[in-house]
């Protein structure tokens, strides 16, 4: 039908690639396939091998594409990292019709609307960076702020206050070449901690105050709302894999027995975890098997997301004067399994602090209706929110070169499963 559109969000992290393929029809979102991978050429959400990194996603990619029983075409990719930098930033016009001065001032229209939002983003960028997204905050015109769409009001001047968001042209880059090598159209890059946001929190959140915090495995992501707004994003260089390699070096074993140690006895906070559950740690190299409490390693686990919170509340106290986070703090990502998260983080924050799980949608299972999997199914449902994301994957949408192009890179798919 001309109404249904097939998208496909690709999140794409240290310790996972994960594949959502959907098809969105007037709004509706149905997930058709899901597909998932080991990371390998990334580090903190920067290619550093894009042979690596591209396999991986072609792996990805094809077992979403086999539970879907399709073939995609294009997809966009989640962004994150320490290179991502979020920048509150403002610009005024004035309005006018150039033939006669209203004392009521001028009726606002979406022209004006794109101007005060250009005016805002005119700033000065190293030539290595750009503007990934520009989030509106508030608009005020005349002298009447707080304004959230300004179109049809009357004035004579309209200012803008938005959050912009920037990103490193060459990690662009990097990303759009490993997609492209395995032949799919590459859509664009959308904030990680946005999509997040989008499958986690409701808008009643976002209205009255919260601070969302997605541990992954090599970064944790930040976004604050108020007023339905973005206040403030950024990126700790600190995970899931920063608690496993503490582990394992405090234990003396390898990265994947504290991983499962983490995984199975970790808690995050010492004081609730038990001196008498102890744990038998297999030797390895030639080492006996070796014995450590509950508490032990949980002490490993807390000193390392304690770290993690006061770099993240310290993040919170740059806005901390603009809002009230009434909602407290929201917790999701593979990151937020660890039990007893939560204890931890009202005891850092001195608010309230629950578990983010991503709201359902159509066909999701209960394998990945998981706080690890909140990115992957956020890119879909902020896709599917934001109607200004073109999908280049509907021959009904192309010219002729790129129909050519399309069908030429996969024909080139195919001779690589060949």
């Amino acid at each position: 039908m001309k109404n249904q559109k097939i998208i496909t969000g690709i999140d794409i992290g240290t310790t996972k690639i994960a594949v959502i393929i959907a098809e969105i029809d007037n709004k509706s979102i149905n997930i058709l396939g899901f597909g998932e991978s080991d990371s390998e050429g990334l580090r903190r959400g920067i290619v550093v091998n894009i042979d690596k990194t591209s396999n991986a996603i072609e792996e990805a990619i094809t077992k979403a594409e086999e539970q879907a029983e399709i073939e995609i075409d294009s997809a966009f990719i989640g962004i994150t990292g320490e290179h991502v930098k979020g920048i509150n930033c403002s610009g005024t016009i004035t309005i006018s019709n150039n033939e006669y001065m209203n004392p009521a001032g001028e009726k606002i229209t979406k022209e004006d609307i794109k101007k005060v939002l250009e005016s805002a983003e005119a700033i000065n960028l190293p030539p290595q960076r750009k503007i990934l997204h520009t989030l509106s905050r508030e608009f005020k015109v005349d002298d009447n702020p707080n304004i959230i769409n300004p179109e049809g009001l009357s004035g004579h001047r309209l200012e803008a206050n938005v959050h912009l968001v920037t990103i490193a042209r060459n990690i662009e880059t990097d990303l759009k070449t490993c997609l492209e090598r395995v032949g799919i159209e590459f859509n664009g890059l959308i904030l990680e901690p946005l999509a997040s946001a989008s499958s986690v929190l409701d808008n009643h959140e976002k209205q009255l105050g919260v601070a969302l915090i997605d541990i992954g495995g090599g970064t944790t992501d930040i976004i604050i709302y108020n007023n339905k707004s973005v206040l403030h994003t950024a990126a700790i260089p600190l995970g899931g894999e920063s608690l496993t390699n503490d582990i394992a070096l405090g234990l003396t074993i390898t990265l994947e027995q504290a991983e499962k140690l983490k995984c199975k006895h970790g808690l995050a906070k010492e004081s609730l975890a038990s001196d008498e559950n102890n744990i038998i740690i297999a030797g390895t190299n030639r080492r006996n098997d070796s014995k450590i409490s509950q508490r032990e390693l949980s002490a490993i686990i807390e000193a390392r997301m304690k770290e993690i919170f006061v770099l993240t509340k310290s993040e919170m106290r740059r806005v901390e004067n603009e809002c009230h986070l009434n909602f407290g703090v929201v917790i999701t990502g593979g990151g937020s399994n660890l039990e007893n998260i939560e204890d931890l983080a009202m005891e850092v924050f001195e608010l309230d602090a629950q578990k983010g799980i991503p709201n359902s949608i159509n066909g999701i299972d209960d394998i990945i209706n998981n706080p690890r999997y909140a990115t992957t199914i956020g890119l879909i449902k902020y896709i599917a929110e934001n109607n200004d994301l073109k999908i280049k994957n509907n021959e009904d949408d192309l010219d002729l070169l790129d129909i050519i192009k399309k069908y030429y890179k996969q024909f080139i798919r195919y001779l690589k499963l060949k």
